[in-house]
C-alpha cells in the first residue's frame, strides 16, 4: 500500500518538474546598459545549446508573454554563444586550419571585449548591441524570447525578471564610439591625423585587416543589427591608414558558398560588395534585396575615421589587390564625392560570365542572383559594372584610376577590362592602366617601376576632391589593349603612360596646367587630349566659349590657338596637344 500510494505523488512531481523545466527560457539572466548611443544586452544560455534561435524584443513598457508578439522586433535568427568573440577563430579568414602556420591554428574562444580596458565577457553566452534610433529613444525595456528551429518565429516563455527586463534602459540618439581592443596606453589620440590624408587599404580573398576596433553595427550595416567587425586605423607615416576586414556574420553554415573560404563558418565575404538581405535563410533569399553592406560599412569606417583622427576630407585613397582591387571599384570608383583616387590591382571592372571567363561565381553565391535587386534601384550586375557607371557619370569627376590586370588571369578574367579602358577615355576620366601577360599572381612582378609607384598611396595623395587636374585621354602613345580576347591586342601596354603635369592654375576666369614627358623621348612627338577636371573656380555653362592656348617648351612659343565650347556637362577638351619633349607644354585656357 505504501508503494502505491508513493507513486502516483512521485509521478505527479515529475510532470509538475517537467512543466517548470519546459518553460524555463534558453535565455536567463538578462542586463544591459547603455554607453555611447547603443545599449548592451547580455544573457546566460545553457551549456551545449542548439537548435534554438533568439530573438531580441524591445517596447516602452514591460514585456510579458501575453504583450510579446507587440513588442519591436530589433534582431532574430541569432544562433546561441553570441557572446563568442568569433574574430579569434583563425577559420573565419577562410583558409582551412592544415594550410595556416602552426602558430595560428589555434581555435580560441573567448568572449567579446565591449568595454575599453575590460576584460573579455564570458563565452558562450548572448549578447546583443541596439543602436539606439529615434524610435527607441528613451526608457525602454527589453526581452530575449527563443525559438525553436524546428518551430521557426514561435517563440518560448517570456519570463520578466529572467528574459525580460523589469527596469528599463535609458538611451538616447548618439554618435557610435567603436571599442579600442588593446591596452587604453597605445590607443591614437583623438586628432592624432588632423589634416593628413586618409588611405583605406582594402585586403584580398582570405586575408584580413587590423582587429584594434571593434564595432557591434547599427541595423543599416548588416542584414540585422549588432553584428560585430573590427578594423585597423592608424597614423602611418605622412597618412592615417584603415585597414577594414571583409567577414560578415550570417548566423548560419554557408554549404552553397561557391569557395571554400565560404563553407569554413557562419561568415561569408561580400566580395567588399555586398549580400542578400535574407541570407540568413537560403529559402528567403529568392525574395531578398542584394544590399551593399560591405560598401556601407567601408563609408562607415571613413565617415568615422574623418571625425576621430581628423583627417583632411579631400584626400581620401583606395587600393588593394584582387580582391581588394575589386573593392577600389564597388566602393571607391561609385564614391565620388569622398575618393579622390583609386589603385585596384587585378580588380574587376565588371561581373559577367563568358568565353572570356566567369567573374559572377565570385559574388553569385551571396547575391542570390546577379539579377536580383539592389537598394540602388538597379540589379546587381547592373549596379556593379563599372564600364556603365562611368558611362553614366561622364559629367562627374570620377576618382582618378591608376590600375593593372593580366591578360592570362583566370581568377580575376582579362575580356572585360578593354571596355572600361574605352568607356574612361571617352569620357574624359582620369586614368593610367597597364597590362601584361602575367597570371593573377604573377602579373605585379611584371609591371614598370614607374606604375608600381603611381599605384602607391604616396603618388596618390597629389589628388584632391577640391584641386583640379588634367584628365589625359586618346595619347598617340597609347598601346592597343584588343576588345577583350586574351591574343588580341598588345600583350603588355600601357593607357597615358609617361606623362606627368604640375603647375595647375585654377582660377574664375583661367585654368593652367602643365603636362610634361618622364620617359624616353624617343617616343616623342606625342598627341593627347587634355580636359580639365575637378575645376573649382574655372567653372563653365554648357555652351560657354574659351580661348585656348598651348605654349610649347621646346619650341619656346604657342604652337596652337582656338576657342573651345563647353558640352553639356560644362567641359572642355583640348585635342591633339603635341608634347614634343619632355618639359611639354602648358595649356592656358582664358574665360572670353
Amino acid at each position: 500500500m505504501r508503494y502505491t500510494s508513493v507513486i502516483p505523488v512521485v509521478l505527479a512531481l515529475m510532470t509538475l518538474m517537467g512543466c517548470a523545466l519546459a518553460q524555463t527560457p534558453d535565455a536567463t539572466n538578462l542586463r544591459g546598459f547603455y554607453r555611447a548611443g547603443q545599449v548592451f544586452l547580455q544573457w546566460d544560455e545553457p551549456e551545449g545549446l542548439e537548435g534554438v534561435r533568439f530573438r531580441v524584443l524591445s517596447s516602452d513598457t514591460p514585456i510579458t508573454a501575453t504583450n510579446a508578439a507587440d513588442a519591436l522586433i530589433l534582431g532574430d535568427y541569432m544562433l546561441p554563444g553570441s557572446s563568442t568573440d568569433w574574430w579569434l577563430n583563425p577559420l573565419i579568414y577562410g583558409k582551412p586550419l592544415d594550410v595556416l602556420p602552426e602558430d595560428r591554428r589555434e581555435i580560441v574562444v573567448d568572449g567579446w571585449i565591449i568595454e575599453e580596458g575590460g576584460e573579455r565577457i564570458e563565452p558562450g553566452n548572448g549578447l546583443f548591441v541596439h543602436t539606439v534610433t529615434d524610435g527607441t529613444a528613451g526608457a525602454r525595456y527589453y526581452a530575449v524570447a527563443s525559438w525553436r528551429e524546428d518551430a521557426v518565429g514561435e517563440i518560448g516563455p517570456v519570463i520578466p525578471g529572467t528574459n525580460s527586463l523589469t527596469e528599463p534602459i535609458a538611451g538616447q540618439v548618439a554618435p557610435i564610439e567603436p571599442i579600442w581592443q588593446l591596452d587604453p596606453a597605445q590607443k591614437p589620440a583623438v586628432a592624432s591625423g588632423a589634416g593628413l590624408p586618409l588611405d583605406v587599404s582594402l585586403h584580398a580573398k582570405t586575408g584580413r585587416g587590423g582587429m584594434e576596433w571593434l564595432v557591434f553595427g547599427p541595423a543599416e550595416l548588416g542584414w540585422r543589427e549588432s553584428l560585430p567587425f573590427k578594423f585597423g586605423a592608424a597614423v602611418t607615416g605622412d597618412a592615417v591608414r584603415i585597414a577594414p576586414t571583409d567577414r560578415h556574420w550570417i548566423d548560419r553554415m554557408f554549404p552553397e558558398g561557391n569557395d571554400l573560404c565560404q563553407r569554413l563558418t557562419p561568415s561569408i565575404s561580400s566580395f567588399w560588395g555586398g549580400y542578400n538581405s535574407s541570407i540568413y535563410d537560403p529559402e528567403l533569399m529568392d525574395e531578398g534585396v542584394c544590399i551593399m553592406y560591405g560598401e556601407r560599412r567601408v563609408l562607415w569606417l571613413v565617415d568615422w575615421v574623418q571625425r576621430y583622427f581628423g583627417t583632411d576630407p579631400m584626400r581620401t585613397y583606395a587600393a588593394g589587390g584582387s580582391m581588394g582591387g575589386c573593392a577600389s571599384f564597388n566602393i571607391g570608383f561609385r564614391n565620388p564625392d569622398i575618393f579622390a583616387a583609386i589603385a585596384p590591382h587585378v580588380g574587376i571592372v565588371t561581373y559577367a560570365s563568358g568565353e572570356g571567363g566567369d567573374s559572377e561565381r565570385r559574388i553569385s553565391d551571396v547575391m542570390g542572383s546577379l539579377d536580383n535587386p539592389t537598394d540602388r534601384g538597379v540589379t546587381v550586375r547592373q549596379w556593379l559594372d563599372s564600364t556603365r557607371f562611368v558611362r553614366e557619370n561622364e559629367g562627374t569627376a570620377l576618382p582618378f584610376v591608376i590600375m593593372s590586370n593580366g591578360r592570362q588571369d583566370t581568377s580575376i578574367p582579362w575580356w572585360m577590362n578593354p571596355p572600361f579602358y574605352a568607356a574612361m577615355q571617352e569620357t574624359r576620366q582620369g586614368l593610367i592602366a597597364a597590362w601584361n601577360e602575367g597570371t593573377h599572381g604573377g602579373t605585379s612582378a611584371l609591371l614598370p617601376d614607374d606604375i608600381r609607384e603611381r599605384m602607391s598611396f604616396a603618388w596618390m595623395h597629389r589628388f584632391a576632391l577640391d584641386q583640379s587636374y588634367p584628365a589625359l585621354s586618346n595619347a598617340s602613345t597609347n598601346d592597343d589593349p584588343g576588345a577583350g580576347a586574351a591574343d588580341d591586342g598588345n600583350p603588355e601596354g600601357y593607357i597615358n603612360r609617361g606623362f606627368d603635369w604640375k603647375d595647375v592654375v585654377d582660377e574664375r576666369d583661367q585654368w593652367q596646367a602643365t603636362v610634361t614627358w618622364y620617359m624616353d623621348d624617343t617616343a616623342l612627338p606625342a598627341l593627347v587630349d587634355i580636359t580639365p577636371r575637378r575645376a573649382q573656380n574655372f567653372v563653365l555653362e554648357p555652351g560657354e566659349e574659351v580661348d585656348a592656348d598651348v605654349y610649347c617648351f621646346v619650341c619656346n612659343g604657342s604652337v596652337g590657338s582656338r576657342v573651345l565650347t563647353a558640352d553639356e556637362h560644362g567641359l572642355v577638351t583640348f585635342e591633339r596637344a603635341k608634347i614634343l619633349g619632355p618639359a611639354g607644354v602648358r595649356l592656358t585656357l582664358k574665360r572670353k
